[in-house]
């Protein structure tokens, strides 16, 4: 019954599909989040020019406003774009590298609808992403995929400054596959990171614990203004 409920719920003729339990997509909602760890912040977001099949997603930090582009599908939610083109960077070789990519291909999704939220339940992304960077003077083109795999390994209490939450525990796993090339140069980036997450229902992300080669880094959910 609860399945049949729901998908009636949620079905095109009756609910926007960017609307997911996991992921709400309503107008004048405000999530506040704080970063800690190897570095130290607070962000908000909301989400704008809510239709039935798309919307976009505005960040707003220390670094400016950043605004990202999401397709909503039957089967889930997933990002179509890197939101504003400055402000990529990492690092290789001790030197700083900047970088823009496009996503010319999404596979799978990034929320998945509501029926996958279950434990033992595992879904993936895959962009196939193009563009250019720049290392000192060194101008290069890059290709190449970037893959998240999710894992539903619990449902959980989790405790934020934003309240106590029931919530989804996902395991993630991040690999970035990428080429670039200048002239007749051609050399492989190719590097993996882990994390938590924590979704909860009508609220989405809680909290979540990403690790990398800089460290790690804790995201928890400080306030939702509805």
């Amino acid at each position: 019954m609860r399945f049949a409920l729901l998908a009636f719920l949620l079905s095109p003729s009756t609910a926007q599909l960017c609307d997911q339990p996991f992921s709400p997509a309503r107008p004048g909602w405000e999530w506040q989040y704080r970063v800690s760890g190897s570095q130290n912040f607070t962000y908000t977001l909301r989400k704008t020019q809510i239709g039935p099949t798309s919307y976009t997603q505005v960040r707003e930090g220390p670094t400016g406003r950043e605004e990202l582009r999401f397709r909503c599908a039957p089967e889930g939610i997933y990002p179509i774009d890197f939101g504003s083109p400055s402000g990529n960077r990492l690092e290789a070789g001790g030197q700083p590298v900047s970088y823009n990519l496009e996503v010319i291909r999404a596979t799978g999704v990034a929320i998945p609808d509501y029926d996958a939220w279950t434990v033992g339940n595992s879904w993936r992304l895959v962009l196939e992403v193009q563009g250019s960077g720049q290392q000192g003077p060194l101008r290069f083109n890059i290709s190449g995929t970037l893959e998240t795999t999710y894992k539903v390994v619990a449902q959980e209490t989790v405790v934020t400054p934003a309240g106590r939450f029931l919530a989804y525990k996902l395991q993630t796993q991040f690999t970035t596959r990428l080429r670039a090339s200048a002239g007749p140069l051609s050399f492989p980036f190719q590097f993996e990171s882990q994390g938590t997450s924590w979704y909860a229902e009508n609220v989405g992300l809680v909290k979540s614990v990403q690790k990398t080669r800089e460290g790690e880094s804790v995201t928890e959910l400080v306030a939702l203004k509805r």
